[in-house]
């Protein structure tokens, strides 16, 4: 097997073999009449050998003839059915950086109201915070 192609872009992934490609996306995922759609229609080409759909995962893998139909090609209908669309929610690690900078900046500053007006003080004002 040769890899030709890996890609991802926010919440869609894109990979490419010589005789297959896998999309995983958010579209994909949400969007399961509208997928079962076009896959229905995709059967009815001949070049087209096999069609993987896990609903849940969000993941296709077509299997085709790479002599009578060109990835790129496949790739292009996919694309213009929004198979690529993808909503960008914050990831966990997202979630974990913007959580940790506002503990960070919030350590910083009762360190800095501590020493300018005393740890009793500067408790009781963080306490409303």
């Amino acid at each position: 097997m040769i890899i030709i192609w890996c890609a991802i872009t926010m919440n869609t992934y894109i990979h490419k073999t010589n005789q297959r490609v896998r999309v995983r996306s958010d579209y994909i995922r949400n969007h399961p009449k509208t997928v079962m759609n076009l896959l229905e229609q995709l059967e009815e080409i001949d070049a087209i050998n096999k069609i993987t759909y896990r609903k849940h995962a969000g993941s296709v893998a077509i299997h085709f003839d790479d002599k009578e139909l060109d990835c790129e090609s496949l790739i292009e209908i996919l694309e213009s059915h929004n198979w690529m669309q993808s909503t960008h929610k914050p990831s966990f690690i997202e979630n974990a950086a913007i959580s940790g900078t506002k503990t960070l900046a919030k350590s910083i500053a009762g360190i800095a109201l501590s020493r300018l007006v005393g740890p009793s003080i500067s408790r009781a004002i963080l306490n409303f915070a």
